[in-house]
């Protein structure tokens, strides 16, 4: 099996599919570790299919599963690494969990 960082945009989009496909079926069988871990790897693919350009540091953003803003301070990687309002200890997350 190939990296995901050394997968083409095609490559990334059809192993995407294949995860949320997998994903569906483990939530529906009620096995909801193996739906988050499926959910985590669909998350990293859509990072390097979607890459950092569209996200802008200083910006907030919506994380997935999160109700506070979330505000870039920097990148490494496919991760956005930034700070929930109140925090001062930055977290960071897979871009793919990013939202306008």
């Amino acid at each position: 099996m190939r990296l995901l960082s050394q997968m083409t945009l095609a490559e990334l989009q059809e192993e995407m599919e294949r995860l949320r496909t997998e994903a569906e079926a483990k939530k529906k069988a009620g096995d909801l570790v193996g739906f988050g871990i499926l959910e985590q790897k669909y998350f990293m693919a859509k990072s390097y299919y979607i890459g950092t350009g569209e996200f802008r540091i200083g910006k907030a953003y919506r994380v997935h599963n999160h109700d506070e803003p979330f505000t870039i301070q920097y990148f490494n990687g496919v991760f956005a690494w930034g700070t929930f309002p109140g925090m001062t200890e930055p977290t960071g997350f897979p871009i793919g969990m990013l939202e306008d």
